[in-house]
C-alpha cells in the first residue's frame, strides 16, 4: 500500500507589512513544492471565511507546516492551530522549523502568555513530527515543560546575502517593536539611540537607520531629530533591499528581531535592543548574546561600549558571526530534508 503526499499549509502572520515573518515564509516556500500558504486571520470570521470558502475540501489530506515566529507559549496561537487542526489541517503528523518561545518571564500588554499558558502546549505539540526551535533559551523553556527540542536557528537565516566590503564607521540602526517592550518605555530607547548616534557622530561616524516596518520609520525621525546630527534613513521592506542596505555597516545596532536576523545573514557584528527576550534567544544562537543590551536598562554608554568593541575587531567579529549562520543554515537545511521526506513533498 501507498501512502499520497501530504499536503502542507503553511501557517505563518504573514502578509501584514512585518519584514521579519515575510523573510520566513520567503526563505521557506521557494524551498518546497505544494505548500499553500495563508495569512493568519485577524478574528473568527475571517476564519469562518476561510474555512468556508474552499478550506474544508480536502482538509484529510492536509498536514500544518508552522514556519518559524514566536508561536509556542502564546494563547492565541496555540487556539488558532488548534481550530486548523479541527477544520482546515486534519492529518497528521504535522511539521514546524525554528520556532520561537514566548518566555513567560516577559509579560507584555499582549503577550498571551500568563496563567501557566505555556504549560498548555505540551500536548498540542505531540501533532508535530518534531520540535526545534530558534535558539537556546527557547529549548530550555521547552525543556522545562517536558518537550524536548533542538536548537536549528531562525529560518530566515536560509537567506544569503552578496559579500560586500564594510565602511568604516558605518553605523546601522533599526528601531521598531512589537505590542511591548522590557520595561514599557520606549521613549527611553529612543534617547539612548540618539545619545549614541550624537556621541558617535563627534568622533567621526555616520549614521543610518533601516526601515523593516512602515510604522517605525517615526521612531528612527524621532532619534535623528533629537540627536541633531545629519543621518540618513533607508526604508527597506524586501530581503533584498535589507540585505543591501545593511551589508556595508561597520556595526548594527538593531531592535526588531529580523533586522538582527538579517543583519547576521549579511555578516554584521550586532548590538541587540532586548525589546523582549527574542532578541536575547536569537543572539546566544549565534554566540552574541553578550551583545544584548534590555531596553530597560539601556544608556548610550552601554551601547557605545558594545559598538566600540565589536568596532575594533570588526572583521574577526564578521567572520565569527558568518560561521555561526552556516552551522545553523545546515541545521536548517538538514531540517528542510526531513520535512520533505515525512510529507513527501520536493524541493524546488
Amino acid at each position: 500500500m501507498t501512502t499520497s503526499p501530504a499536503r502542507l499549509l503553511y501557517v505563518g502572520w504573514t502578509g501584514q507589512g512585518n519584514l521579519g515573518d515575510d523573510a520566513i515564509a520567503d526563505a521557506l516556500l521557494p524551498r518546497l513544492t505544494g505548500v499553500e500558504s495563508w495569512h493568519v486571520p485577524h478574528d473568527p470570521a475571517a476564519f469562518a471565511r476561510r474555512a468556508f470558502d474552499g478550506g474544508i475540501r480536502g482538509s484529510g489530506a492536509r498536514a500544518v507546516l508552522v514556519g518559524g515566529g514566536t508561536v509556542v507559549g502564546r494563547r492565541n496561537w496555540r487556539l488558532l492551530l488548534t481550530a486548523t487542526g479541527l477544520v482546515l489541517a486534519r492529518r497528521r503528523p504535522w511539521h514546524l522549523i525554528g520556532i520561537g518561545v514566548e518566555d513567560p518571564a516577559f509579560q507584555g500588554r499582549n503577550s498571551f502568555s500568563g496563567g501557566g499558558e505555556l504549560g498548555r502546549w505540551p500536548r498540542l505539540l505531540e501533532r508535530f513530527e518534531r520540535v526545534t526551535v530558534r535558539g537556546p533559551r527557547s529549548a530550555a523553556l521547552l525543556a522545562d515543560a517536558g518537550v524536548p527540542a533542538e536548537v536549528v536557528g531562525d529560518p530566515a537565516l536560509l537567506h544569503e546575502a552578496a559579500a560586500v566590503t564594510p565602511r568604516d564607521r558605518l553605523l546601522g540602526l533599526n528601531l521598531g517593536f512589537g505590542d511591548d517592550l522590557w520595561g514599557h518605555d520606549h521613549e527611553r530607547v529612543v534617547d539612548a539611540v540618539a545619545d549614541l548616534v550624537r556621541g558617535a557622530a563627534a568622533d567621526g561616524w555616520r549614521a543610518r537607520f533601516l526601515v523593516i516596518n512602515p510604522k517605525d520609520e517615526p521612531l528612527a525621525r524621532a532619534a535623528l531629530h533629537r540627536s541633531g546630527v545629519d543621518g540618513e534613513i533607508r526604508t527597506t521592506l524586501t530581503v533584498p533591499d535589507y540585505l543591501a542596505a545593511v551589508g556595508d555597516c561597520t556595526v548594527l545596532v538593531a531592535e526588531r528581531l529580523h533586522a538582527l536576523v538579517l543583519g547576521a545573514v549579511a555578516a554584521v557584528p550586532l548590538v541587540g535592543l532586548e525589546y523582549q527576550p527574542k532578541c536575547a534567544d536569537f543572539l546566544a544562537s549565534i554566540g552574541a548574546d553578550d551583545a544584548s543590551v534590555r531596553t530597560d536598562v539601556v544608556t548610550a554608554g552601554r551601547l557605545r561600549g558594545h559598538v566600540d568593541a565589536l568596532a575594533g575587531e570588526r572583521d574577526a567579529q564578521s567572520q565569527r558571526v558568518r560561521g555561526r549562520v552556516e552551522d545553523l543554515r545546515g541545521r536548517l537545511h538538514t531540517e528542510l530534508d526531513r520535512i520533505r521526506a515525512g510529507a513527501a513533498v520536493g524541493a524546488r
